[in-house]
């Protein structure tokens, strides 16, 4: 037992004799590195995408389009503007599972939906224009949360994430949206 103890002893004064200098690091070296500065790794990815990572910075203006259309003039009860960014032809898969085909379904959809509620507050926690330049789409994405009250005055909170499509006009002709579970209470 003495002799463990005198090796593990002995172990201990070399290691804290090393002279061996470490490097300092500076607060700023060690944040993590910028998008710009990351080296684009070849990745192998587990699945096959149908659209490829060829995408880019899209045009704002699009994703302003969505902000007014889809969220202000929601929140602000004014539906009738849809046709001004709306395509005819627009396919949307709603949060509920159901399936919208064409702006006039969309807008008795919507304008029906929004009858429900005496007030809504609608956050935009980002929105952001892409464009893939491998299919030459035009795509928006929104993360929103939305505060409604229906007309007993009952709130209730939803998380929304919606992905547009733009096409070649500059009018959305799809939409993807996605939303938390409600929860049972």
């Amino acid at each position: 037992m003495k002799k463990i103890l005198l090796v593990l002893t002995a172990a201990a004064m070399f290691a804290a004799c090393n002279d061996a200098k470490k490097e300092e690091t500076k607060p700023e070296e060690t944040a993590a590195a910028t998008p710009a500065e990351t080296p684009k790794a070849e990745v192998k990815m587990p699945y096959v995408s149908a659209y490829s990572n060829a995408f880019e910075v899209g045009n704002p203006a699009y994703a302003a389009m969505i902000e007014q259309g889809s969220w202000k003039d929601w929140e602000m009860n004014s539906m009738d503007n849809m046709k001004s960014w709306m395509a005819d032809t627009i396919l949307a898969f709603q949060a509920d599972n159901a399936v919208v085909r064409g702006a006039d379904a969309m807008m008795a959809r919507w304008k029906k939906g929004r009858a429900k509620y005496s007030k809504v507050i609608d956050t935009i926690h980002a929105a952001l224009a892409t464009y893939n330049t491998d299919k030459k789409e035009n795509w928006v994405m929104i993360w929103a949360k939305e505060i409604n009250t229906n007309l007993k005055g009952k709130t209730d909170t939803v998380e929304l994430m919606e992905t547009w499509r733009i096409n070649k006009d500059g009018k959305a002709d799809m939409l993807l949206q996605y939303d938390r579970a409600t929860r049972k209470k």
